[in-house]
């Protein structure tokens, strides 16, 4: 099974950081956020991986081929080059497919500023499951998050699966669950998204008519988790990490 790192952003929050360095390549507690990432998918026994690049790709292109070296054949990361267009969340599932399922009918894609330590291993068991229950084509990783539906996208979860996508409100009061970034999808998922080379969002392409069909799973997450978008998140997932260095 292959893997691939969502890495292609302009990350215009963490500016002036990414004014000359790439937002994956900003550190947190002295690593590069996307080499946690990495960490995640090696140890979940993953040995291939895929990273799309856009903004200073040159730089990541190094990182990865550094990167490979370091972790002496434990770990094997391909480019995939947007340097011409990004091509938004869905479009790079669609350009990537061909790698990523070849000979495999799944893969796992995380984002390089989701700052979290899954069990790889229990997502892809959950998906399996629904897969054979429901007959869902992605499964996404959900946790409880008091700003889902108020500052970021909520999701309405029921029976394993996403329902439904609810705009964000800051005055809603409706418990609502949050997606942190990590997901499972199935080759048949690809089906969903616009041609290979073309623009596109996988939450209106794929995700929201799979919810609508009753096939986007739901895997509850419950571990450690901080979005990476500002400089006081790269703050909090270092307080994190001493946390839990101190405990």
């Amino acid at each position: 099974m292959r893997a691939m790192i969502m890495a292609a952003g302009l990350g215009t929050r963490l500016r002036p950081l990414t004014d000359a360095t790439p937002k994956p390549l900003v550190p947190v507690a002295g690593r590069p956020m996307i080499a946690w990432v990495l960490d995640v998918f090696e140890r979940a026994g993953f040995r291939d991986v895929l990273v799309n690049v856009h903004y200073l790709a040159e730089q990541l292109e190094r990182f990865a081929g550094e990167e490979t070296r370091r972790r002496s054949g434990r770990l094997r990361i391909t480019i995939q080059d947007e340097k011409k267009e990004i091509l938004g969340s869905g479009g790079a599932i669609a350009l990537a497919a061909p790698w990523l399922f070849s000979g495999h009918r799944t893969a796992v894609v995380c984002n390089a500023d989701s700052f979290m330590q899954p069990e790889v291993g229990a997502l892809l068991a959950t998906h399996e499951h629904l897969r054979g229950r429901s007959g869902v084509v992605c499964t996404l990783a959900v946790m409880e998050h008091q700003e889902a539906g108020r500052k970021y996208t909520g999701l309405r979860v029921a029976d394993g699966l996403v329902r439904e996508f609810v705009k964000a409100d800051p005055g809603r009061a409706e418990t609502l669950a949050h997606f942190p970034g990590l997901y499972a999808v199935d080759r048949d998922a690809v089906a969903y998204l616009a041609p290979a080379g073309t623009e596109c969002n996988i939450v209106e392409r794929m995700w929201r008519p799979a919810a609508a069909e009753g096939r986007l799973g739901a895997w509850n997450y419950t571990g450690l988790y901080q979005d990476l978008g500002t400089v006081a998140d790269l703050a909090e997932a270092e307080s994190m990490l001493q946390r839990m260095k101190g405990g």
